[in-house]
C-alpha cells in the first residue's frame, strides 16, 4: 500500500468520523465542532477526489458516506503515521503508541493484541527506556490513573512494518524475554478508538507509548454510565458494571436476548413482559387494566359511563356471564384471571395489541417504580413517546419503533453479548450474565432420581443453599472449581456439581455431611472398601459392589475389617469363596444386612441357631412348634417360601378356613403355583379361594385352582394370570418354555425345572 498522510486536518477528521457511519453536513459540523461552511467545503473536496459520495446529489441535506477509496486513503494515513512514529523495537512491555488524536477520537498503534473492544489507557506515558510507568509520587499507577476507551470499527488492522502489507496478528501468549521481544516480527496493529470520558483531557500526546491495563484494575466509567438505578451488564467481557443514566431502547428480536435483558434490568422495577421469557407461571392481571381497556374501546364515553361499565364488567366476569363485552375481554386477554393486587410483574402472555396498550396506560398511571416494558406490538406512537419521555422508563424492548432515548441496545454475536450505543455514535460492548433466576415453582431434588441437569458449562457462584443447588443442577457435566468453592457452605450443591471423575475424592471429604442416598449419583465402583462398607449400611447397591469386589479377589478378606456388618454380610453370603470358615456371627448380628438372604443361605449351617435371633419369625420356623394362624401368616410374609414349602399345603388350608386368613392371603404376593405344584393338594383344598377378596394373592391362588382342576379333568389348563403357563406346573408334562420372560420369575424358573425333568 502506498502510504500517504492526509495533510488536511478537516478532511482527516471527517473521514475518521464517516468511518463510523454516514452523516449530513450539519451532523458533521455539529459532531466535529466545525463551521458549516468549512465542513461543506471539506466534504466537497472529498467528494471530488472520490473519497466520499452523497446519497442523492439532487436533495439538499442528503447523507455523505465513505467510499472504498476513502477508506483506503484513511488506512494509508494510519500506516504512514505508524511507520513515521515507531522505531523498532517498541519499549519493553509497551502495549501501544498514540498515532493521532483529535479530542476524544484516537488512532492507536498496538504492538500486541489488545484485550478487547474495551481498552484501558493510562494517564501517563511510559518511560521508553525503562518500560516503567510511574505516577507523580513515584509509585506504580493504580486503577484511578487509568481511563476507558472503546474500540471503533471491527478491530485492529495488522501491518508488517517492513513490507508495508497487511499481516496476521502476533500470537505470543506468555511474557517474553528481552531477547525474544527484540527479535519478534515487526508487526503492529492500528486501532481507531474513542475515550469514553472526554470531559477531562487525556494527557498523552502523539508518539507516546503506553502499557496495558494491569489485571484486575478497572478504571472508573463516565458518570453517565455508572449512576443509573440499575445495572444492565458489564463493560467489555468482565469490566465494571454499566448503569446507564437514562432510558434504554433495546432493539432486540430474539427471545433469548429479550429474556436476558429483562431479567437483568428487572431489579426494583415494574416489569411488563411475557412471563414465559422469565420462566414464570401464568399470573393474574390487575383488574384496573380493564378500566383503561374500556377507555380504549369506547373513546367517546365519559369517566362516569366508563366507571359504570367497569363495575358491571367485573360483576359479569365474577359470575362467568357470557355477553358481547366479556367475550371481547376473552379475545384481548385470553385465559387470564384477575386480581386486585399489583406486584412487580405484569404478565402479557397471550394479550392482544389493545390489551398491551391498556397494560402500559395502567402502568404509567399507577407505578411509582421504574418500568421495564417488552413491547411486542405496534402500539400507538403517541403512547410510546409518552412512555419513553417519562423518567420511569428504564428499558423498552422493541425491535421496530423509533424513540428519542439516549441509549440504544442491540445484540452481538455470542450469548449474552450486546452493544450499547450512546449519544455521539459511541458504542460500548456489554456482557450480560446468562444466569437464569430460580423459577417460582422450582423444587430442589430430594434424591438423585429427581435430579434434572441443565446444559451449562459455567454458572455463577451462589449465596444461598437453594440458589447453590439450582446452579449445580444447571451444570451438564459439573464444574470442579465451582464445587470446591461451595463445598464448605453448601455440601449437597458441591456434590451435585462434582464431575464424575472426582466423585470418590469428594465423597471422602463431605460424605458425612450428606444423606447416603446421594451416593447413588456417583459410580460406586470407584469408591474404596471403607467407603463402600459405610454406604452398604444404608445402600444395597454399595453392598452388591462390595460382594463382587471381594469375590473377585477373596484374599482381600485378610485385610478387611471383619468386625464391620457389611464385611460380615459378604462373608456369610460367600462361604464358597473362602477356604476356611470365618466367624462373623456377632458382627453381622450388630446390624443384620440382607437378613432374609443371609438366613436362607445359612439355614442348614451350624450357626443358624445364633443367626435366627435376628428375626423372630425365622426363629419360630426353626423351632418347628405348632403355630397359630397369625404366626403362619407372619412367616409367609417375612420368610422366603423355600424354607417353609413343605408346610405350605397345610398352612394354606388353615388360613383359607377363616375370613381373617383369606383377607390376609389376598394381600400376600407369593408365587403359589411354584410353591404348591409338588405338594399333595386337590382342588377341594383351595376351593375357598373364591371367597377371598380381590388382590394379588387371590390372583396367584386362582392360577393354582385352575391348574389343579385342569389336571383332575385331564385337559390342558387355561392361560394363567401370573404366568401364561402357570397351570402346566400341575400337569404330567410341561411344554417348551420360552427363555424370555416378563411375568412372575419364580413360576418361570419352576416351569424350566419341570421341563428339564
Amino acid at each position: 500500500m502506498v502510504r500517504n498522510r492526509i495533510r488536511s486536518t478537516y478532511q482527516r477528521r471527517i473521514l475518521d468520523w464517516l468511518a463510523d457511519g454516514g452523516g449530513t453536513v450539519t451532523e458533521v459540523s455539529n459532531a466535529l465542532g466545525l463551521r458549516i461552511s468549512h465542513a461543506s467545503a471539506a466534504l466537497k473536496q472529498l467528494r471530488n477526489s472520490g473519497d466520499v459520495v452523497r446519497d442523492d446529489h439532487n436533495i439538499r441535506g442528503s447523507r455523505y458516506r465513505l467510499t472504498s477509496q476513502g477508506l483506503s486513503r484513511f488506512e494509508s494515513d494510519g500506516l504512514a503515521r505508524l511507520t513515521e512514529l515507531v522505531y523498532w523495537p517498541p519499549p519493553p512491555g509497551a502495549a501501544g503508541i498514540v498515532l493521532a488524536r483529535d479530542g476524544s477520537m484516537l488512532l492507536l498503534g498496538y504492538a500486541s493484541q489488545p484485550a478487547g473492544p474495551l481498552l484501558g489507557l493510562p494517564e501517563r506515558p511510559m518511560d521508553e527506556e525503562s518500560g516503567v510507568i510511574e505516577n507523580s509520587t513515584g509509585n506504580k499507577g493504580d486503577s484511578m490513573s487509568w481511563r476507558w476507551a472503546v474500540q471503533r470499527g471491527d478491530g485492529p488492522i495488522w501491518w508488517d512494518l517492513e513490507t508495508q502489507r497487511r499481516a496476521e496478528a502476533p500470537t505470543e501468549t506468555s511474557p517474553m524475554t528481552l531477547t525474544a521481544w527484540m527479535e519478534r516480527p515487526k508487526v503492529m496493529g492500528i486501532v481507531r478508538a474513542r475515550i469514553l470520558e472526554d470531559s477531562i483531557p487525556w494527557p498523552l500526546g502523539v508518539g507516546s507509548w503506553f502499557t496495558s491495563l494491569p489485571d484486575g484494575h478497572w478504571p472508573v466509567l463516565p458518570q453517565v454510565l455508572r449512576d443509573g438505578d440499575a445495572a444492565i451488564g458489564r463493560a467489555g467481557n468482565s469490566g465494571p458494571q454499566v448503569r446507564p443514566r437514562g432510558g434504554i431502547h433495546a432493539r432486540l428480536g430474539r427471545r433469548t436476548d429479550r429474556s436476558q435483558i429483562a431479567n437483568t434490568a428487572s431489579n426494583n422495577a415494574l416489569t411488563i413482559i411475557d412471563g414465559d421469557l422469565l420462566s414464570k407461571p401464568l399470573t393474574p392481571l390487575p383488574k384496573e387494566i380493564l378500566r383503561h381497556w374500556l377507555e380504549l374501546i369506547h373513546p367517546r364515553l365519559g369517566k362516569k359511563s366508563i366507571t359504570e361499565r367497569y363495575t358491571r364488567l367485573l360483576a359479569d366476569i365474577k359470575s362467568s356471564a357470557s355477553n358481547a363485552l366479556t367475550r371481547r375481554v376473552l379475545n384481548d386477554f385470553p385465559g387470564r384471571k384477575w386480581t386486585n393486587s399489583l406486584d412487580d410483574f405484569i404478565d402479557t402472555r397471550f394479550i392482544s395489541r389493545i390489551g398491551g396498550e391498556s397494560v402500559l396506560r395502567f402502568a404509567l398511571e399507577i407505578s411509582e417504580k421504574p418500568i421495564v416494558f417488552d413491547c411486542r406490538w405496534a402500539l400507538n406512537e403517541i403512547l410510546i413517546k409518552q412512555f419513553t419521555s417519562d423518567s420511569r422508563c428504564r428499558i423498552i424492548i422493541c425491535e421496530s419503533a423509533e424513540t428519542d432515548l439516549p441509549f440504544v441496545l442491540t445484540s452481538l454475536e455470542g450469548k449474552g453479548k450486546f452493544d450499547l450505543e450512546m449519544p455521539g455514535r459511541l458504542h460500548l460492548p456489554i456482557s450480560v450474565s446468562t444466569e437464569i433466576p430460580i423459577p417460582n415453582d422450582w423444587v430442589a431434588p430430594k434424591s438423585p432420581l429427581e435430579l434434572e441437569r441443565g446444559d451449562m458449562s459455567k454458572v455463577d457462584d451462589a449465596n444461598s443453599e437453594l440458589g447453590a443447588i439450582w446452579q449445580a443442577t444447571r451444570l451438564k457435566h459439573g464444574d470442579s472449581a465451582w464445587a470446591d468453592r461451595h463445598e464448605k457452605n453448601y455440601p449437597l450443591a458441591s456434590w451435585i456439581a462434582t464431575p464424575v471423575s472426582e466423585h470418590a475424592a469428594r465423597w471422602r471429604r463431605i460424605g458425612g455431611s450428606l444423606s447416603p442416598k446421594w451416593a447413588n449419583l456417583a459410580d460406586l465402583t470407584t469408591f474404596d472398601e471403607e467407603e463402600l462398607c459405610d454406604l452398604a449400611l444404608v445402600e444395597d447397591e454399595a453392598l452388591s459392589i462390595l460382594i463382587d469386589r471381594i469375590r473377585d479377589n477373596p484374599l482381600n478378606i485378610i485385610s478387611s475389617d471383619k468386625s464391620h456388618p457389611a464385611i460380615a454380610t459378604v462373608i456369610l453370603l460367600s462361604q464358597e469363596w473362602f477356604e476356611e470358615t470365618i466367624d462373623v456371627n456377632e458382627a453381622w448380628l450388630s446390624q443384620p444386612l440382607r437378613l432374609g438372604e443371609v438366613l436362607r443361605k445359612n439355614w442348614n449351617n451350624h450357626n443358624i441357631s445364633l443367626l435366627v435371633t435376628a428375626c423372630p419369625f425365622h426363629s419360630l420356623l426353626l423351632e418347628d412348634k405348632k403355630l397359630d394362624r397369625e404366626d403362619i401368616l407372619a412367616i409367609m410374609e417375612d420368610v422366603h417360601y423355600s424354607l417353609w414349602i413343605q408346610k405350605s399345603a397345610s398352612w394354606l388350608t388353615t388360613c383359607l378356613a377363616s375370613t381373617m386368613g383369606r383377607n390376609a392371603l389376598s394381600m400376600l404376593n407369593l408365587p403359589w403355583p411354584a410353591i404348591l405344584y409338588q405338594q399333595n393338594i386337590s382342588s377341594e383344598d383351595v376351593t375357598l379361594v373364591h371367597h377371598m377378596p380381590d388382590g394379588i394373592g387371590k390372583t396367584s391362588l386362582l392360577d393354582v385352582l385352575d391348574g389343579i382342576l385342569a389336571a383332575e379333568q385331564g385337559k390342558p389348563p387355561a392361560l394363567g394370570r401370573t404366568h401364561p403357563l402357570a397351570g402346566w406346573l400341575f400337569q404330567k408334562h410341561v411344554p417348551m418354555v420360552p427363555i424370555e420372560n416378563t411375568d412372575d420369575p419364580d413360576i418361570h424358573l419352576a416351569l424350566h425345572r419341570r421341563f428339564q425333568q
